[in-house]
């Protein structure tokens, strides 16, 4: 089975978010291609690949870093298992040192221009951020702010 493009939606929540609403806008527009999308639950006319439920910011900061352990182990299992050639993600995540080309969407960087004191958002921005986009494919900004911040 081969799906040259995988979508990760592992983020969506059931309750509508900014970045919730962003990616069922883009997604769409992208059908033309076939994609696959990794979702916890099948999305009528898209080819879907099941992940777990526990991915999502609803779950607090255990979410957060379920979703960042299975980016970074289980997706590059899955761009192999599927043969892909590329991921898009939504979101500033993606494996590390993997091997899996991809293009992810920043949308701002807040937490790296009113940084807090030990927070994991904070550390997350400055370590971890940077990684995904000197190793992203592209990177797609949606304002010219956010652009000139990346840059």
């Amino acid at each position: 089975m081969s799906n040259s493009l995988l979508i990760n939606l592992s983020f969506l929540t059931p309750e509508p978010t900014g970045i919730g609403t962003y990616a069922a806008n883009i997604f769409p527009e992208l059908q033309q291609l076939k994609p696959t999308l990794l979702v916890s639950q099948q999305i009528d006319n898209y080819t879907c690949y099941q992940i777990p439920e526990t991915l999502t910011p609803n779950r607090g900061p255990t979410g957060q870093i379920d979703r960042l352990r299975w980016t970074q182990f289980n997706l590059p299992k899955i761009y192999q298992k599927l043969q892909s050639t590329l991921i898009f993600s939504p979101i500033p995540e993606a494996p590390l040192y993997s091997g899996c080309r991809y293009i992810v969407t920043v949308h701002d960087l807040i937490p790296l221009r009113f940084p807090q004191r030990f927070s994991r958002l904070t550390a997350y921005f400055r370590y971890y951020i940077p990684q995904v986009l000197r190793q992203a494919e592209h990177i797609i900004c949606d304002s010219q702010a956010t652009a000139a911040d990346v840059a």
